[in-house]
């Protein structure tokens, strides 16, 4: 009995207690409630994609278009918010039925991960180097046609050099310096996954006689791309960072991952853009001497275009022909995208219309741009493509004479030493037929072309049309094993077109005009298998990845040249006589197999180990050398995961890697090949190519060493990174001259080594962060030392093809530096005194020997970007930083001889000092002599007038010393500033159209403050396209540099 009602009483207590647990959840399930609201960050612009949880199951929801969730919950339960770079936020519910939420930016967390080499995105603390990256926003904050422009001052250790104010122009980037005497320094840019072409030709487009080489400056490919297309901009700075890209990578590789489209519903935007521009610096002239000389004797001439003549008199009109010559630039820019997606695939579209007008008349840029982006899941696979196609047009004018002259005068060279007593704008006389200053007196190829004959009469354009695209699929196989694959393809048609028109003052040849037209078409195919492992053991995390690549890389140029119409007002190849006309087709084709593979482990989140290995198999090689192999191996050290928490350190980090990554040749340089430098329609010649080849050939190999130390405070609201890097880049492939006896003039081999030593160091901070006012900061200080060693015996100098004035040549120094400048010099006593002729007190000078007179490469650059954000409204600003590094002013050069400079207005009295050389005693005597403008000297029984005799210095003598046109060139400019304004969230809602509307004015190079006294130092001579040490700090009759504003409006559905 007993024992029967105790088992009785415990399964009633065993009943009643399940009876409660089920009134209990049915009482729950009664109480769930559904739950709206919005999520907005601090300037209370609506978050898509953020998680919303139900703490403790497995329920959730996320965030639409416009910040909005509904979710079915638990009266009492807690709603969890967590989204990428924000911080978690637990919310109890508390029967609300409506909760509204402001993210806070987590500043440990907003920039963790973080995009690597072949599109791997990563934890920034398992990195063993450096990577920064930008955002479309801050990529939008300096938006132009050309996207590089927007790193400028942003990161640290890159450096970009706008070529020149032209539309269109394009841009130069190097990182870390340069790791070779004779390639493209420049680094890999990949899109989406796909490597694309960057290339940049070097002046116009005929390539048969060098008449406009280097006369004009282009755009670079890069700008094919919408610069609203893309989402994030990765830098990979070193060798260890880019090593599994292969050997194009060895200058750094720049990741652009385009935009995709997202979860939720669909939406589109749409911006616009109306922006000006005007010349920011032009350079200085005299306005006190009009056009003529006086000869020896005294007698004057105004049969000269240069300006050595009589003052100007209260009667005389000065005309101001430099600044009236350009005009405002215009751009109207307008994109629109459309984006949207399930859990199961996205898809994001986009179109954009870009128009310049240039600010010299009769030049502008144009582009069109559309992409496809999308992706879909079926389960495990899932399958993606990318394609984007551009056309692009762009207007130009020759600016210099060319490489060789044959081009002419330029328009720019033209202009600036164009004397300030003439009007320029005449250069057509009342009938519509040519005005000439001294028609008559002189040969046409004499004259110095007007320049608004060169933008009116002569035509120039080129037009671009490019199609790159890609498919990509992956299948999860299992939880620790994964397989991709990516197949792409970067093809363009570019044709080049160029007309100079009877009656130019050109060489005689080509007075009855002339026309060229070029066609390159390029080619790029590659497809890429990876292999993913992972495997967690203990506190371990094991990762490895293997993967295959195959590229192909055709290029074909035609072209064809003539000269000398037939017909008056015909202008095609039809009206020209085969004689005078000739073609010409070049092919290359190179191809690429790759095998590589990455191990990475680490340690509780601790530490973290990477080791690579690539090796390539390349066509351009011999068969000897055609295989090489790199690999890298980087590490990182967590180590304040070490250290006792605190409120002050946040996170700190160690890092360092070592790496080697070879660089092939191009193709065909191992063989030498016959060529057919110019194919006459009457006929044809074959000869050697002027290179001989090298079967002996080895790839160029950089390695690399890396080390670093990163560190954040007050819960990521200080931080600074600092890294130091050491670059050795041997055997250098470079194109010594040989003897003309051996029937070439050029040879392929592996000679010389480039050192390149330098720090990096990014400072961050957040001053002020309350719930109405965010106050970011963000310092990037870099400074890079370049140096040549191991040249050939006897080879003191590199000169770079396409790059000199005067005696100025850019250049490398045997066991000097890598951006050098080349230069002749007056001659000198030990003590530096000059050394003057005995009779006349003019600087003597050898001019045929060049000597390093300058170091193009700063001692430091830097970019201070500043960011304030007051509810609504944000204000950003960027000030760019160089110090040091030399810059030839050509300009002023040029100027100088023609009498048009500001340093040659004090023309009344010369006074030359130094050391001279008693033709008695032979001993060098200190000597001072003195000229007068209106005087009389005998010098050595013969009469010189004294006018002359300075206009002879400054023209002829004071050249000679190079270093008189040489700068060491400091700047402290403001790139960018910012203010925007979005429409609040609470005045938005009350219509269901507009999602979000933000108005922005933008204003580019507005401030500058520099010790250089020509036009912006910002200057390329020769584009951007020029390889070796580039032709960067050699400015010379370029298009004066831009400032400019801009007002935009940015829309979304």
């Amino acid at each position: 009995m007993y024992v029967s009602h105790k088992l009785t009483v415990r399964c009633m207590r065993f009943m009643l207690s399940v009876f409660a647990l089920v009134l209990l959840t049915g009482t729950l399930f009664a109480q769930n409630i559904k739950v709206t609201g919005k999520v907005i960050d601090k300037t209370n612009l609506p978050l898509m994609g953020v998680s919303v949880m139900v703490e403790g199951t497995r329920t959730g929801a996320a965030t639409e278009l416009d910040g909005s969730f509904s979710i079915n919950a638990p009266a009492n339960a807690v709603l969890v918010f967590s989204a990428i770079g924000m911080k978690t936020e637990r919310v109890p519910i508390n029967s609300r039925t409506t909760i509204n939420l402001t993210m806070e930016e987590d500043a440990l967390l907003l920039d963790e991960l973080v995009v690597t080499a072949l599109g791997i995105k990563r934890e920034r603390k398992a990195l063993g180097y450096a990577v920064q990256d930008i955002k479309s926003d801050e990529i939008l904050k300096n938006k132009t046609s050309n996207v590089l422009n927007s790193l400028s001052g942003k990161i640290a250790g890159v450096n970009v050099t706008q070529s020149s104010g032209s539309a269109g122009a394009g841009a130069q980037i190097i990182i870390r310096g340069g790791t070779s005497l004779e390639r493209d320094n420049q680094p890999l840019f990949v899109v989406d996954g796909i490597i694309y072409d960057n290339s940049t030709p070097i002046g116009g487009n005929s390539g048969f006689d060098g008449a406009t080489r280097g006369a004009t400056t282009n755009s670079n490919r890069i700008m094919d791309i919408n610069p609203e297309d893309i989402e994030n901009m990765s830098v990979l700075k070193g060798p260890a960072a880019t090593a599994l890209y292969g050997s194009k990578a060895a200058p750094g590789v720049i990741l652009i991952t385009t935009k995709k489209g997202a979860e939720g519903a669909t939406r589109v935007t749409f911006s616009s853009k109306l922006s000006t521009s005007w010349v920011n610096r032009f350079p200085e002239q005299q306005d006190m001497y009009k056009r003529g000389m006086y000869n020896q004797v005294g007698i004057f001439s105004d049969y000269t275009t240069q300006s050595w003549g009589d003052k100007f008199s209260g009667s005389n009109k000065m005309y101001n022909n430099i600044e009236d010559f350009f005009q405002s630039g215009m751009v109207y820019d307008n994109s629109v995208n459309v984006s949207g997606g399930t859990k199961n695939g996205t898809f994001f579209l986009s179109a954009s219309r870009f128009d310049q007008e240039g600010i010299i008349q009769e030049t502008g840029f144009s582009k069109n741009t559309f992409r496809f982006n999308g992706d879909q899941k079926f389960g495990k696979f899932t399958v993606g493509a990318n394609v984007a196609y551009s056309s692009a047009f762009t207007d130009k004018t020759l600016t210099t004479d060319g490489l060789w002259g044959g081009g002419g005068n330029g328009a720019m060279t033209a202009l600036y030493g164009w004397a300030r007593s003439e009007d320029i704008t005449k250069y057509l006389k009342e009938d519509g037929t040519k005005y000439r200053m001294f028609e008559g007196l002189q040969p046409l190829s004499s004259d110095v072309e007007n320049p608004y004959w060169i933008i009116n009469k002569n035509k120039m354009y080129d037009e671009n049309k490019r199609l790159t695209g890609s498919i990509n699929a992956s299948f999860n196989v299992t939880d620790w094993f994964d397989i991709s694959y990516r197949a792409g393809i970067d093809t363009y048609n570019k044709f080049e077109y160029t007309f100079i028109a009877p009656g130019g003052a050109v060489r005689e040849t080509y007075q009855g005009g002339r026309l060229s037209h070029a066609t390159t078409n390029y080619e790029y195919i590659s497809s890429n298998l990876m292999m993913n492992f992972k495997k967690k053991i203990a506190d371990f995390d094991l990762n490895l990845l293997v993967g295959q690549s195959i590229e192909d890389t055709k290029v074909k140029n035609d072209g064809m040249h003539g000269y000398n119409f037939i017909t008056p007002g015909f202008y095609s190849f039809g009206n020209i006589n085969n004689v005078d006309k000739f073609s010409q087709t070049t092919l290359s084709q190179r191809r690429l197999m790759g095998v590589y593979g990455e191990f990475r482990a680490s340690y509780k989140s601790i530490a973290y180990l990477t080791v690579t290995g690539r090796n390539d198999w390349t066509s351009t090689l011999p068969k000897e050398d055609w295989s090489y192999f790199y690999p890298s191996v980087g590490g990182s050290l967590v180590f304040s995961e070490l250290l006792p928490k605190n409120d002050v350190l946040s996170f700190a980090k160690i890092r360092g890697s070592w790496a080697r990554v070879g660089k092939d040749t191009s193709p065909y340089a191992t063989s030498t090949v016959l060529w057919a430098p110019r194919t006459f329609l009457a006929g044809t010649g074959v000869g050697n190519n002027w290179t001989r080849g090298n079967p002996y050939l080895m790839p160029e190999i950089t390695e690399s060493l890396e080390a670093g130390l990163e560190a954040r405070f007050f819960n990521g609201r200080l931080g600074f990174d600092f890294t130091y890097y050491q670059n050795e880049s041997k055997n250098q492939i470079t194109t010594p001259r040989l003897g003309q006896s051996t029937g070439y003039i050029l040879l392929s081999v592996n000679v010389g080594r480039i050192v390149n030593k330098g720090m990096e160091l990014s400072l961050n901070a957040i001053p002020v962060q309350n719930k109405n006012f965010t106050w970011d900061m963000t310092l990037n200080l870099a400074g890079n030392r370049g140096t040549v060693s191991g040249l050939l015996t006897g080879q003191d100098v590199l000169y770079v093809t396409d790059v000199q004035y005067g005696n100025a040549k850019a250049a490398s120094f045997n066991n000097g530096v890598f951006f050098g400048i080349s230069g002749s010099t007056w001659s000198r006593d030990e003590s530096g005194k000059v050394i003057m002729d005995w009779n006349t007190g003019m600087p003597l000078s050898d001019n045929l020997t060049t000597k390093m007179v300058g170091d193009r490469e700063a001692t430091f650059t830097g970019g201070f970007n500043n960011s304030f954000q007051y509810k609504n409204f944000n204000l950003s600003f960027l000030l760019d930083i160089r110090v040091g590094g030399d810059i030839f002013n050509g300009t002023d050069y040029y100027m100088t001889m023609a009498g048009m400079s500001k340093r040659s207005m004090d023309r009344e009295t010369l006074t030359i000092s130094g050391v001279s050389k008693n033709p008695t005693t032979l001993a060098l005597e200190p000597k001072t002599v003195t000229y007068k403008a209106n005087e009389t000297y005998t010098i050595a029984g013969v009469q010189n007038y004294g006018s002359d005799i300075i206009r002879k210095y400054w023209a002829q003598y004071h050249p000679l010393e190079t270093a008189n046109y040489i700068t060491k060139t400091n700047w402290l400019r403001l790139r960018s500033v910012y203010l925007s304004y979005s429409l609040p969230q609470d005045i938005i809602k009350k219509q269901n159209i507009i999602k979000g509307l933000t108005v922005t004015l933008q204003g580019t190079n507005l401030w500058l403050l520099t010790n250089y006294k020509g036009m912006d130092p910002e200057t390329s001579v020769a584009g951007s396209g020029v390889i070796g040490s580039s032709s960067a700090g050699i400015d010379y009759a370029g298009v004066p540099a831009t400032a400019g504003m801009s007002v935009g409006l940015n829309l979304t559905f």
